[in-house]
């Protein structure tokens, strides 16, 4: 539930950004518009643009965007609700609407009672860490360098080694038998005992900071397994949450990227280098849900897990998720050290850490090295797949220093000369068998010289921008691209031009950037901060022609006709790249495609 646009548009009618950003820092005038240290990285030179005239913002470093209620949010860190009732308070906004209207998530009856136990819970541990019994658990942290705020932080916990006293104090405040057991600690019995008595605690939150369960683990020899970790129960799901994401969802966005660790104690290792922005996965394994909920970063993942076999063995699966999953990601390759990171800063202190962590390569570089120093390979055959495997990504590695190292390790590790691999790379058409493995049967070269895609891609581009720029300013430039054009082929500017048409339809009047950036807040859009910044990016922009009937239609032909190139190259390049494709035919084609490129240059030169 959001407010309502009538509400929004009210209390923008009558907020002024400029003060609201002034309410949090320091801002300098410049020509029409105001500049300020931007507060969503670490900014040395004024790069944050306030235009009182627009009611936006822009950062033209991070790229960070919005309205007066946007910056709130995320100076803040609020959701969008409540950075609204924030600014009606800055700018003495009244309205009754603001309580009546206010937010209240639905709470399903059949779960909110284990939130509440668990919650109990939670707290019961945190008291138990700082009586008498529990020094055993504050002396663990003490080895482990863990210290007070970092205790805070993660909310760090003991369990009493005698069982029963857990299940006493939550049956004291009113929770059920049945609660109890499903939070996953102990059967619904009249002996009950807390599953994980006498070990330190670590909560395990769902990416909005909701405790729903517990890894605990073992301070004592006798104790087995060393951690014990919440069954799945209706509140946890071990494949939905990654450990510390809801603290890292601000930082890792500013950082530009994510550290993705095997363990709790890995994460704090990392913060007390300095590192704030980690994760831990729950094992080496990675789900469709925990990648997910990397994508809405919109930020590099930077994997690393435990140099042991598993470790790297869990790795290499990961980057083949990765790869389907198309998330930008690099490595952390440290072959001749073993150690995780936590044991790294207690050997070797916070320094060597963040010098361990600064060691990134990319996947290629990775899987070479993990065939030179973790899984040698055996036999001729083991050999061979590995070498072809690696021969498909050669190919798209220009020649040079680069493409002759990842040649010379791929020798090492597999015993092929390199001359040998050169060969491979440089053949035209491979044998049958090889055809099977690498799915590689024409030349990619051969149609990736020609690049005409990418100049396609460039107009096409440059045309829906100016396109988008006459639609935020002009109504009858939306009716044209509804009547006319349909859909833009960049999907960001597709978003932005379907959240325009929405705006037109349901308000009958010309854009407000304000109310259109808090339609995408309010959407609950995975990328609402690309769209916002590609809003008031296009805004910005002053170096198109005024609008005018004529001005659009030109435009728009320039789209029809960019789209038609592209789709044309997009469909050679699949036929040509299609392993059961005959590299006669596959040359054919490029040869009429060819034709077609000079017969369109020849049109619209006469045109």
């Amino acid at each position: 539930m959001a407010y309502s646009p009538e509400l929004i548009a009210a209390l923008l009618a009558q907020t002024d950004i400029v003060d609201v950003i002034k309410a949090y820092i320091p801002v300098t005038k410049k020509g029409r518009n105001y500049m300020a240290l931007c507060p969503f990285h670490d900014d040395k030179h004024p790069s944050l643009s306030i235009s009182p005239e627009r009611q936006i913002f822009k950062c033209f470093v991070c790229g960070t965007a919005g309205n007066a209620i946007t910056f709130v949010s995320k100076y803040e860190k609020i959701s969008y609700n409540e950075a609204v009732r924030k600014v009606a308070d800055i700018v003495g906004f009244h309205d009754e609407r603001l309580i009546k209207e206010a937010f209240v998530p639905k709470k399903d009856p059949t779960i909110q009672p284990l939130y509440n136990c668990i919650n109990d819970l939670q707290k019961f541990y945190e008291y138990d860490l700082n009586i008498p019994e529990g020094k055993i658990a504050k002396d663990y942290l003490a080895k482990r360098n863990i210290d007070d705020a970092q205790v805070k932080k993660y909310k760090i916990g003991y369990s009493l080694s005698d069982g029963r006293k857990t299940i006493e104090f939550l049956l004291a405040h009113g929770h059920s038998l049945k609660s109890i057991e499903d939070i996953g600690i102990a059967l619904a019995s009249a002996n009950a005992k807390d599953a994980n008595a006498g070990r330190l605690i670590f909560p395990l939150c769902d990416p909005n900071g909701q405790v729903v369960g517990f890894s605990a683990r073992k301070l004592s020899e006798e104790q087995n397994p060393k951690y014990v970790n919440s069954p799945e129960t209706p509140i946890f799901h071990k494949g939905k949450i990654l450990y510390n994401y809801h603290n890292v969802k601000g930082s890792a966005r500013h950082d530009g990227y994510v550290y993705v660790l095997e363990g709790f104690m890995d994460v704090m290792a990392l913060d007390k280098a300095g590192i704030s922005s980690a994760v831990a996965l729950m094992g080496t394994a990675l789900s469709a849900d925990q990648i997910a909920l990397l994508r809405k970063l919109n930020c590099e993942i930077r994997l690393c897990l435990d140099g042991d076999n598993a470790g790297q063995i869990g790795m290499m699966k990961i980057i083949t998720q990765l790869n389907a999953a198309g998330l930008p990601y690099r490595l952390v390759s440290n072959p001749k050290d073993l150690r995780d990171p936590d044991d790294i800063l207690q050997e070797s202190g916070p320094e060597a850490l963040k010098e361990a962590m600064s060691h990134l390569v990319d996947a290629m570089d990775f899987q070479i090295n993990y065939y030179l120093n973790v899984k040698k390979l055996e036999t001729p055959e083991e050999r061979r797949k590995v070498m072809l495997y690696f021969i498909k990504f050669l190919r798209n590695v220009p020649a040079g220093i680069d493409r002759d190292n990842y040649i010379a390790k791929l020798s090492k590790a597999t015993g092929y000369e390199a001359e040998a691999i050169r060969i491979q790379i440089n053949k035209k058409v491979i044998s049958k068998e090889d055809e099977e493995e690498t799915s590689i049967a024409v030349d990619e070269l051969d149609f990736s010289r020609l690049h005409p895609e990418k100049l396609i891609e460039k107009r096409l581009l440059r045309a829906e921008r100016q396109a988008l720029y006459y639609m935020l300013n002009e109504m009858k430039a939306v009716k044209y691209f509804e009547d006319e054009v349909g859909n833009f082929y960049t999907s960001v500017y597709n978003s932005i031009a379907n959240y325009i048409v929405d705006y037109q339809e349901s308000r009958k009047e010309s854009v407000t950037l304000p109310l259109l950036i808090n339609d995408i807040e309010n959407a609950s859009d995975e990328e609402a901060d690309t769209l916002i910044g590609r809003i008031t990016e296009i805004s910005s922009e002053r170096y198109y022609p005024p609008y005018s009937d004529q001005g659009m239609q030109e435009v728009i032909k320039v789209i029809k006709d960019e789209k038609d190139r592209l789709y044309d190259c997009e469909q050679t390049a699949k036929a040509i790249k299609n392993p059961t494709t005959d590299p006669r035919k596959a040359g054919a084609a490029l040869k009429d495609f060819a034709a077609r490129q000079r017969e369109r240059l020849n049109r619209n030169k006469k045109n």
